[in-house]
């Protein structure tokens, strides 16, 4: 009894006990990753783009600095900015220059560029994107660094750290109406295709947003999710899934 109890505290090897969550380290080193659709794609510190697919990395081809998966499907941005978009296989040239990009919303893109400018296009203007003329993009009134979008609507945080969330949403109004100040500090945020909200903030910690519901988008409080040494600069989470980067680059996924 005292060896598993010793057991269950340090959860040996490279796994960690996060709040009721087993998470362990998986291969390879990542500096962004984003999961949806029940996908997972990641860029390296090179810009090397990676896929997971049965427990392995597939390696992509193209060069991005940031890349994301969902319902819009598969986008990215490369070192200058430029956006692509897979089709076929394939990465081709969208109109527009962002720094990051989101496909979480309901089949329409959002991000914003170097500026901290916020663009959306719609679901309509997505959904027929093939082309370097396509898709047309709304400017939303603000500033962020990151923009995230998922089913019941928008969250991003500013230069500050500070946290935003944008009603009135819609695949086809994409701009939503205002933007309502969260309390909390994070530098990055992600919304998952189920609606629930994690973000990391600038010491390496990460948070979940509790008490979401379509009623109630914006939720009703912060939980610290506790994770012993390792300090992380992104989350992203599909499927139940949470998928976590560190600081130094490494890989782990909690259930």
């Amino acid at each position: 009894m005292k060896w598993l109890l010793l057991t269950l505290l340090s959860c040996i090897c490279f796994q960690e006990c996060v709040s009721g969550l087993l998470c362990h380290q998986i291969d390879g080193n990542l500096n962004q990753i984003d999961a949806g659709n029940g996908q997972v794609f990641g860029v390296d510190g090179n810009g090397a783009i990676y896929s997971r697919n049965e427990g392995n990395w597939n390696t992509i081809s193209g060069r991005l600095t940031h890349v994301t998966v969902g319902p819009a499907g598969v986008w990215g941005v490369d070192k200058n900015d430029a956006i692509y978009r897979m089709l076929g296989g394939s990465w081709a040239l969208m109109a527009g220059l962002l720094k990051q990009i989101d496909s979480g919303g309901d089949r329409f893109v959002s991000g914003v560029n170097m500026n901290d400018d916020i663009f959306c296009a719609q679901r309509n203007n997505t959904i027929s994107a093939a082309t370097y003329d396509s898709p047309a993009y709304h400017h939303l009134i603000g500033k962020l660094k990151y923009y995230t979008c998922g089913p019941f609507g928008c969250w991003g945080v500013n230069s500050g750290d500070q946290i935003y969330f944008r009603t009135g949403v819609t695949p086809s109004q994409c701009f939503g109406t205002n933007w309502q100040q969260i309390s909390g500090s994070l530098s990055m945020i992600e919304v998952g295709t189920d609606g629930s909200v994690y973000g990391v903030n600038s010491a390496g910690n990460l948070y979940r947003r509790d008490g979401i519901t379509s009623q109630n988008p914006t939720g009703t409080h912060w939980t610290h999710i506790n994770i012993m040494r390792e300090k992380l600069k992104h989350v992203t989470t599909d499927l139940g899934q949470i998928w976590l980067i560190t600081k130094s680059n490494k890989i782990f996924q909690c259930q």
